[in-house]
């Protein structure tokens, strides 16, 4: 089993600041898994879309009441977390709402490469300029997106902004904006189970021709999720995409490729690892888990979630029918 090197961060709030999420894999009550943004990455301006996976132990809650909104709030510089603990609050000229639903529509603001971005805000009167932001790992910039799940359940579920680096040379910034490519989301292209030494079986997921799995009580089953081979060059692709970067020592362009990770769920029975993956070095193109299935017969749903280490998310829902 090989852990990812990156995921998205995702933050829920109890009482008065985020901790990390509870990341148990058993879903035994109603839960927002994960949000999609489309596209994955947008420049200042551009529009995007959210998309939620809110689940409960009867499976995908088809509309729930999600109330979604972006920050314009940077998180204090003396503070660990990514996202300011103001942003988890009513709407305010901070908190800019996008309504309330199963998913919302909202745009990247005009200013947020300043805000959270290589490139320093205005000071205020009297007060030095600003630090800027620091890239993550991939050189990336994020849009706090926080949403307020039933029963004050909050999350932030940043949306990553496309923002020219800064500092560079004339040839290192040409090169840059010439080659680089915003993040596509990944896809689960197959999930597959096999009982011991048993050939694999390809798992459907559910849908209108999508028929359950079944299994026996306690069988255990090795998983496996694969997503797209990509090519080594930078161009959009639904599995570890390469993409250029700025080497923060010598300020050189560089090809890197993506991480994985998979967060496994289900409604039952027991996993391995709650997450598996590939590192942005290994080529292999899934990532593997181990379920047991409950001792008693009856329904068990499962989604496996992909992120990518540039923010991208990706899923399918499965159905397991458990039988004696």
């Amino acid at each position: 089993m090989v852990r990812g090197a990156a995921a998205l961060v995702v933050l829920t709030l109890c009482a008065c600041a985020p901790t990390i999420e509870d990341t148990t894999a058993v879903v035994s009550s109603p839960r927002l898994l994960a949000v999609q943004s489309l596209p994955a990455e947008v420049p200042s301006g551009a529009p995007f879309t959210l998309k939620a996976l809110y689940v409960g132990p009867s499976g995908v809650v088809a509309a729930p009441e999600l109330v979604w909104a972006t920050c314009l709030l940077p998180a204090p510089s003396d503070q660990p977390g990514p996202v300011n603990p103001a942003c988890f609050g009513p709407a305010s000229a901070d908190v800019v709402s996008l309504g309330t639903g199963p998913g919302a529509s909202g745009a990247m603001p005009m200013q947020a490469c300043q805000l959270f971005g290589p490139n320093s805000p205005p000071p205020s009167p009297g007060q030095p300029s600003p630090r800027p932001t620091d890239p993550d790992a991939t050189g990336g910039y994020y849009l706090p997106v926080v949403v307020e799940s039933p029963g004050s359940q909050w999350t932030a579920a940043p949306e990553r902004v496309t923002c020219p680096p800064t500092g560079l040379t004339e040839d290192v910034s040409t090169a840059f904006s010439k080659g680089y490519h915003a993040n596509t989301n990944p896809e689960i292209a197959s999930l597959s189970a096999a009982v011991g030494s048993a050939a694999a079986e390809v798992v459907a997921p559910d849908g209108p021709a999508g028929q359950p799995l079944r299994v026996h009580a306690g069988t255990q089953l090795s998983l496996a999720a694969t997503w797209a081979t990509c090519p080594s060059t930078p161009e959009p692709c639904s599995g570890a995409e390469t993409y250029l970067s700025v080497d923060p020592t010598t300020h050189a362009v560089v090809s890197l490729r993506e991480s994985m990770v998979v967060s496994w769920y289900a409604t039952g029975g027991s996993f391995a690892v709650d997450r598996s993956g590939r590192s942005e070095g290994d080529v292999d193109t899934n990532a593997t888990n181990e379920w047991t299935a409950p001792g008693a017969t009856g329904t068990v749903h499962l989604w496996v979630v992909l992120r990518d280490a540039r923010g991208g998310v990706g899923w399918e829902s499965y159905t397991l029918v458990v039988g004696p």
